[in-house]
């Protein structure tokens, strides 16, 4: 008997429900494979993320101390407050 005339005497039968457990295995296994390698991009890509997230704080800190220095090396200015009087 041909496939054929299987798969017509057999109506809701079709290759799906047909699937060997080697099949099943092999696809199972095929999409863990897939699935570690997209945990291992995404493992990547936030180490780099980490990475330009700290040298940007290392940058932030430097031009912190650099204000500071130029701040503490502009001379101070006395503020004169002028007394007003209120009219009556």
């Amino acid at each position: 008997m041909t496939l054929i005339r299987k798969l017509y005497k057999e109506p809701c039968v079709g290759f799906i429900m047909r699937k060997s457990p080697e099949y099943v295995e092999k696809n199972v296994s095929a999409s863990f494979g897939y699935v570690k390698k997209d945990m291992l991009m995404l493992n990547d890509s936030f180490s780099e993320l980490n990475d330009k997230f700290e040298r940007l704080l290392g940058q932030y800190q430097n031009l912190v101390d650099e204000v500071t220095k130029i701040k503490n090396s502009l001379p101070k200015k006395k503020v004169v407050k002028k007394k007003s009087i209120a009219k009556k």
